[in-house]
């Protein structure tokens, strides 16, 4: 399934969300859409795609009219409008196929389109702009990491390597403490649940 830049945008965006849910007005505010109407074809569209892929049937009402969204969101009538939430398992799938990283969804896009690329590069100033950034983190268990990189003593728990060097603060082996489920799907913050990585298996866990 191909998404564009817009679809990336709209998906990251509820994906970073408090319980992922906004309200169309909120998302033209800090999307830029020029008006609902334009986020609700916006949905439409998307939802299509996703209907497509995940074998969804649309809902149908009296008039024989098809409703997409419900395909996408969730949605409830609120005191600050409608509000829609992104489903369970469209967030499931869109974690785990583009990792919650929306500078790497634009380089895989950018790699699919080179003139497009090109013509940005060419008008791109090569000074990158600061901008001030704000998220929701998981405050992690200290006492877990420490448990699971004991155990796993210094080798890499998945292919058994040595870990590459040792950290310059305190010389103890690198490793990477990594969630088997990840704590955004759901997953428990214990010992159960994570595993010490290399460097580069934590990262095929993720991208792989």
């Amino acid at each position: 399934m191909m998404l564009d830049s817009e679809d990336h945008d709209l998906l990251s965006y509820y994906m970073h969300q408090p319980d992922q849910s906004a309200t169309a007005t909120q998302v033209m505010d800090e999307l830029g859409y020029p008006s609902v109407g334009a986020i609700n074809l916006h949905v439409v569209r998307l939802a299509k795609k996703l209907a497509n892929f995940f074998c969804y049937e649309p809902d149908t009402r009296a008039n024989g009219q098809l409703r997409w969204w419900p395909c996408l969101f969730d949605g409830q009538e609120e005191a600050e409008g409608f509000v829609w939430s992104l489903k369970n398992d469209i967030q499931t799938w869109y974690r785990d196929a583009y990792a919650l990283d929306p500078f790497y969804i634009k380089v895989h896009l950018a790699l699919q389109e080179p003139a497009q690329r090109e013509q940005r590069l060419a008008q791109a100033s090569k000074i990158p702009v600061k901008r001030r950034v704000t998220s929701w983190e998981f405050a992690r268990n200290p006492d877990v990491v420490a448990v699971v990189l004991s155990q796993a003593n210094g080798y890499c728990q998945a292919c058994g390597a040595k870990a590459p060097f040792a950290r310059k603060s305190d010389g103890t082996p690198y490793l990477e403490v990594h969630h088997r489920v990840p704590l955004a799907a759901g997953g428990e913050d214990s010992v159960e649940n994570a595993i010490a990585l290399c460097p580069n298996c934590h990262r095929e866990a993720h991208y792989g």
